[in-house]
């Protein structure tokens, strides 16, 4: 009685993991994912990571009980709001690699999980592919696999979706702007910037567009970049030479004098908007 009555409470605990796990990575994939494709719109690539996170939970802990749905169910949502957020801070030449990482965590977590549940059922109840599935050499070798795949096939994505962001920098700031133009131009975009690398001349006037197609509002505060990494790059909010303010949906400019040879950095003001990614480096030549 006490050995069965243990016995349903191991398997009822490998459910909830199982469901826990499961809606988690699977939401920081699809939230990340979805992301990447509606980038520039937080509040809906959040909404839809967290449905995928909820759907994938909830139907992974329905064999085991209302605590598995449970834990499913509110992991997933963890797991589609944190995949929204990166996928929407991650830089455009990253997101390869990103999503190949996530697809190897993916797949490393769904091995495990089911490992810890071939292992709840009783020796005799098992068959010969069972067993070979519980063998951790089957399992590592199909990961070793799986990497080999992502690493050294083509592109897992649209070539277009991963050089959307790089493209349209290009379009909205061109090279002669950077180089040889005085005018800049800005784009603001919750929560990153467009470009976020730039480079201009020394001793030359420049006129900076500041142009906010996010919802919220944006500005831009341009310190060096050795006052604000000796200052606690997270924590530092000091007024630098420059500082240009537009609401949503509106644009602003201002004009900037020479700035000495150097590195600075140009990020948000707004509460959370720096630590959220709004951050570039303007370089000095």
């Amino acid at each position: 009685m006490l050995g069965a009555l243990l016995n349903k409470q191991i398997r009822l605990m490998s459910g909830m993991m199982v469901s826990m796990a499961t809606g988690m990575v699977t939401g920081v994939v699809g939230g990340t994912i979805i992301a990447i494709y509606h980038s520039g719109d937080l509040f809906q690539s959040t909404v839809w990571g967290i449905l995928v996170g909820i759907l994938i939970g909830f139907i992974t802990g329905l064999p085991f009980g209302i605590l598995a749905v449970s834990d499913g169910v509110l992991s997933g949502l963890m797991g589609g709001m944190m995949g929204a957020m990166l996928g929407e801070m991650i830089p455009s030449e990253t997101i390869e690699q990103l999503l190949k990482i996530l697809f190897i965590l993916f797949i490393g977590v769904h091995l495990l999980m089911i490992y810890l549940l071939l292992s709840e059922m009783k020796e005799k109840e098992t068959n010969m592919m069972v067993k070979l599935v519980k063998n951790p050499l089957f399992s590592g070798g199909f990961l070793i696999c799986s990497v080999y795949l992502l690493n050294f096939t083509g592109p897992i994505m649209a070539k277009d979706i991963g050089n959307e962001q790089h493209q349209h920098s290009q379009e909205t700031v061109p090279e002669e702007n950077i180089s040889n133009s005085l005018a800049l131009e800005i784009k603001a975009i919750d929560f990153r910037y467009e470009p976020r690398n730039l480079s201009i001349n020394r001793g030359e006037e420049y006129e900076i567009t500041l142009k906010n197609d996010g919802k919220d509002e944006h500005d831009i505060n341009i310190v060096s970049r050795d006052e604000f990494y000796k200052n606690n790059a997270e924590n530092f909010q000091g007024e630098g030479n420059f500082l240009l303010h537009a609401k949503a949906g509106e644009s602003a400019s201002a004009k900037i004098s020479s700035l000495p040879a150097g590195n600075y950095i140009f990020y948000c003001t707004i509460p959370g908007h720096k630590e959220a990614g709004m951050i570039g480096e303007i370089k000095v030549i």
